[in-house]
């Protein structure tokens, strides 16, 4: 089966905490279901609660130990990737991609020197805050202060953009997306968001936030949480169909691609409730848009940012 580019998954700090393993497991994700999708590559985040934030720095360490040793237990199945040769290395060898990425700069504890040491253990992303002001710039929960970002966050996107790391500006306040808009020199992204003209949440985007991230060619991944993706109780894909078709409008082809979110929300879509049923997903995608359009949002999107950026 064919694979697939998912700018972000919160499956490595849940099993960290359950005690479970990414080989195999009962949540949204493990490595024996989603080894069907061939060459699939997986942004796997490093979430913290803020419960961790007087000790980001040292938590982060434990998820990032964590993570190195399952990729590493796994070598069978995934490939870490550093570059995006790595992930034609990875695909050549028949094996699955994994991308580290940081949701927050909680960890980086005010230091452009920690962002550099990230790089150099494999971070490869950042999501620039969570939902809360920290020391780069206010979240989507602090917006009504106006703050965008602050001159560390801007100095952050600056030495992410020279080291070859992906920007990530889900969970930024609209300030803070237009402050990485005028600055960056490199395409960013939006890891898993969704429209905020179908779903109107602050951690979806506007119009004009999508015409930008499209002019940058960035790409927003499609968020299958059923509270971004419709105000009613429950969601199907028919929902996230509908913010696609939006997007396409408004952003064009090149923009769109995969942001599941999975082990990160703790509801799903009724027809799209773990990794096995992304492939009715995609046939759905096909069925709509037809298979250019359903390649470029399953996989070449992103694939095409990794090429630019990972070098």
């Amino acid at each position: 089966m064919k694979g697939f580019a998912d700018g972000h998954c919160d499956t490595i700090v849940k099993l960290f905490h359950r005690g479970e393993k990414l080989r195999r497991n009962k949540n949204h994700l493990d490595l024996e279901r989603m080894f069907r999708y061939e060459g699939a590559v997986q942004v796997f985040a490093l979430w913290l609660d803020p419960i961790y934030y007087p000790i980001a720095l040292r938590q982060t360490l434990q998820y990032l130990d964590f993570y190195q040793e399952q990729i590493a237990g796994n070598a069978d199945l995934i490939g870490h990737v550093n570059t995006y040769e790595d992930i034609l290395e990875n695909q050549k060898n028949g094996k699955l991609s994994a991308l580290l990425s940081l949701e927050g700069g909680e960890a980086l504890e005010g230091e452009i020197a920690v962002l550099r040491l990230f790089y150099q253990l494999g971070v490869r992303m950042v999501g620039l805050t969570w939902n809360h002001r920290n020391a780069l710039a206010d979240g989507v929960r602090d917006r009504e202060t106006g703050g965008g970002l602050t001159a560390f966050g801007k100095n952050v996107v600056k030495e992410m953009n020279r080291l070859g790391m992906i920007v990530d500006v889900s969970h930024l306040s609209d300030r803070g997306f237009y402050d990485v808009a005028d600055i960056a020199e490199a395409p960013f992204i939006a890891s898993h968001s969704n429209s905020r003209t179908i779903c109107d949440v602050p951690r979806n985007l506007t119009d004009e936030q999508l015409r930008l991230l499209a002019a940058c060619g960035g790409v927003v991944g499609m968020n299958y949480y059923p509270v971004f993706l419709s105000k009613e109780k429950t969601s199907a894909i028919d929902d996230l169909i509908r913010h696609i078709s939006h997007v396409l409008d408004v952003a064009g082809e090149d923009c769109i691609g995969l942001g599941s979110d999975f082990d990160g929300i703790g509801t799903t879509p009724t027809d799209l409730r773990c990794v096995e049923d992304l492939e009715l997903f995609f046939y759905r995608l096909r069925q709509e848009f037809g298979k250019d359009v359903e390649e470029k949002i399953r996989e070449k999107n992103f694939h095409r940012v990794f090429q630019e950026i990972l070098k």
